[in-house]
């Protein structure tokens, strides 16, 4: 075998590792970015059962206010608004 036979497969080899190595970075990003959108999928889900469960709540305390009122007098209900919705100072 020649020197420039040595060199080729030497050259050979080199380009296969490097090929190797590519490849594996290649397929290891497009693991990760599955993984990363998996991730958004997951947040914005949480965060859309969080914005659920927050109206809901509000929707409760506004019928609940609502029945507070309808069951007080209205010399009552201008009290409360004078005592708890004025502006201070």
């Amino acid at each position: 075998m020649g020197f420039e036979t040595l060199i080729s497969i030497a050259a050979a080899v080199i380009a296969a590792i490097a090929g190797a190595f590519g490849l594996g970075h290649i397929r290891g990003s497009s693991k990760a970015e599955a993984k990363a959108d998996q991730q958004r999928t997951e947040d914005n889900a949480a965060a859309k059962v969080a914005v659920s469960e927050r109206q809901a709540e509000v929707t409760r305390e506004a019928s609940n206010v609502q029945q507070s009122v309808n069951h007080m007098s209205g010399d009552d209900v201008d009290r409360e608004l004078r005592t708890n919705w004025t502006r201070k100072g």
